[in-house]
């Protein structure tokens, strides 16, 4: 009876009426894939999906620095369509097959990013959809918002630098933080002492931005692959937020990660701690590590969630019932919140193996009515042993009902 339910959420009426302030950017021209929009504006906020390095007529270009130079350009051209362009960028991750390959990404993004770039985060993944060897997701805000660059005192600026933060209005958003001590630039010694050492400087960029570690309510852990096996990470990190009242979280592990680190922290903070509020649905407790969801003012962040049903248990190897079950537990997040899938307006799909990308969107996309959130897909690692076929995080904002 249960996997029934289950398996009848994708066609349940669940929408709310939308405000109509949620508005799809499209790129003439372009196709952005399967179950997404390029970009998703709302509140002078606009999210951008995952832009391949893709040309214009579907090819991925033979040198690599020319597909980054093509990811980026697509990226732009989400922004233009939105009114924007490279300096509203206030937070962006870049998805590389080969970590080797960030210094020749990087000769193109200085080049083309601007004197104003955002926090920023670099990944090393397993695989990307159709064979690309990058892609580049990221939120910009409207020239309106009021943007300050955040840097604690002593640490390294200057040209070629990713800023520590960027705070727009009152929502700081941290570039990657990992074990190296920015004062002294040198890596922590053991993998404990990085950990420790990434949580401070997350600490540190609050601080510099009069916030303090209760403001934060997004945090993506990007663990290298095997890095963890006695869960340290989990002991330490739980030390450094109110129990039951932690971040949203999405932990990840990934192939690889820049300069040998072996965890970095990429988060998103909030300055007024009376529009934080976190989100639980019934059937989870109260953890250490992570909340279900936390909404701040009208944006919720969702932790990643996979197959696994808490309060009963189950888990099932079939791919087609661990979507379904993952988008269960993500619209019990956002019902908590007085929220359906309607007011998703970003999404990061993980996946064990990229060659599941089409089974799993065709799924996927049956749970949304109009408008699909700003996507972004790719394999995280090699570990096909794991049980987990996909994982998903959202970002959703709530909107006036007519």
């Amino acid at each position: 009876m249960l996997l029934c339910c289950l398996l009848a959420v994708g066609s349940m009426q669940l929408f709310a009426q939308a405000g109509g302030a949620i508005k799809e950017i499209a790129v003439g021209g372009k196709n952005v894939g399967s179950a997404s929009s390029a970009g998703i504006l709302v509140n002078q906020t606009l999210y951008v999906a995952g832009q391949s390095g893709r040309n214009s007529s579907g090819a991925i270009p033979k040198d690599f620095q020319q597909e980054v130079r093509q990811s980026l350009s697509n990226v732009q051209g989400v922004l233009r369509a939105a009114g924007m362009d490279f300096g509203n960028v206030v937070w962006m991750n870049v998805y590389l097959t080969h970590v080797s390959s960030m210094e020749g990404m990087n000769q193109v993004y200085w080049k083309m990013i601007g004197d104003d770039p955002p926090a920023r985060t670099v990944l090393g993944v397993a695989s990307l959809p159709n064979g690309e060897n990058i892609e580049i997701n990221c939120i910009a805000v409207s020239s309106a918002a009021r943007r300050r660059v955040i840097y604690p005192a002593g640490w390294p600026q200057g040209k070629h630098i990713d800023p520590a933060g960027i705070e727009a209005d009152d929502v700081l958003y941290m570039s990657a933080q990992g074990g190296v001590n920015p004062l002294t630039g040198k890596l922590a010694a053991d993998y404990s002492g990085e950990v420790k050492q990434a949580l401070d400087n997350v600490a540190a960029v609050a601080k510099a931005a009069d916030m303090s570690m209760a403001n934060v309510i997004w945090v993506n852990p990007y663990l290298r692959s095997n890095s963890d096996p006695d869960h340290v990470m989990n002991k330490i990190y739980a030390t450094y937020f109110e129990f039951g009242n932690t971040p949203g979280r999405g932990t990840i592990q990934v192939v690889d990660l820049p300069n040998q680190a072996h965890i970095v922290f990429s988060c998103i903070a909030g300055a007024d701690l009376s529009k934080r509020t976190t989100i639980r649905p019934r059937n989870e407790k109260p953890s250490p590590t992570a909340s279900p969801g936390i909404l701040y003012g009208d944006t919720l962040y969702l932790s990643a969630k996979d197959a696994y049903v808490p309060a009963l248990g189950l888990f099932s190897p079939e791919l087609g019932i661990q979507v379904r079950m993952s988008m269960r537990s993500l619209l019990d997040g956002l019902q908590k919140a007085d929220m359906d899938f309607s007011n998703v307006v970003s999404s990061t799909v993980y996946l064990r193996d990229v060659k599941d990308e089409d089974s799993v969107l065709s799924l996927y996309g049956t749970f949304f009515k109009d408008n699909f959130p700003a996507r972004t897909t790719l394999q995280q690692n090699v570990d096909m042993e794991s049980e987990d076929v996909e994982q998903i995080s959202f970002i959703a904002v709530r909107q006036p009902l007519h």
